[in-house]
């Protein structure tokens, strides 16, 4: 399993329902096939080609269930649930935990890798009842990618921050932090030089 799969994986607490939301070739719902705390796992995905391409692949397998639909769209009423959502901008995130989390109890948790918008998701994360477990950023195949474990959470501890707490507390994350200055210094709105301030005033993981 490549590095990326890997770090979402690593993120499993135990649940007995897996949800891998845009699973696309499915390998990271199905690594959990022989995993004997998850009865269920169900691979979602809104693209006809995908879904007969996994009718093909996992049909026989009683473990999975495929479902052909959006993320925006899934009825969740199951407990003790973890929702991979990955692969997908963060626009299109918002949206599936917006209209997921109400079904949710806070015994089910969330695990998304947002490719692109992720400063306007994060806008969106922090006002919703929603604790932040864990982030990371992980480099894979010439690309960083970042990881976010949420629960819900009424209480309103450790929510989401603007521009990330503990992604720059690695080696990989200060390598992300010098592209993220890079890439938004081309940026010319507020948001982003506010992004670029926090970023450049930041101590350097290596740094005492």
């Amino acid at each position: 399993m490549i590095k990326r799969l890997e770090a979402l994986k690593a993120c499993y607490q135990g649940e007995s329902h897996v949800w891998d939301v845009g699973c696309d070739h499915g390998l990271l719902g199905s690594s959990f096939l022989h995993e004997p705390r998850v009865q269920k796992i169900f691979l979602v995905d809104p693209s006809l080609d995908v879904f007969d391409k996994l009718k093909d692949t996992y049909i026989t397998d009683g473990k999975i269930e495929l479902i052909h639909s959006k993320g925006q769209n899934l009825k969740i009423d199951t407990k003790n649930n973890l929702i991979f959502i990955a692969g997908m901008g963060g626009k299109e995130i918002g949206e599936i935990i917006l209209s997921l989390l109400p079904l949710l109890q806070s015994c089910s948790r969330f695990v998304i890798s947002p490719h692109r918008k992720i400063l306007e998701l994060r806008s969106l994360l922090r006002e919703l009842p929603l604790k932040l477990e864990k982030e990371e950023v992980v480099w894979d195949k010439g690309q960083f990618y970042v990881i976010l474990s949420l629960k819900p959470d009424m209480t309103g501890e450790k929510k989401v921050s603007l521009f990330g707490d503990d992604l720059w507390q690695s080696e990989a994350g200060e390598h992300y932090r010098q592209q993220q200055i890079q890439f938004f210094s081309l940026h010319k709105d507020e948001k982003s030089q506010q992004y670029i301030d926090f970023l450049i005033h930041r101590r350097p993981s290596s740094s005492p």
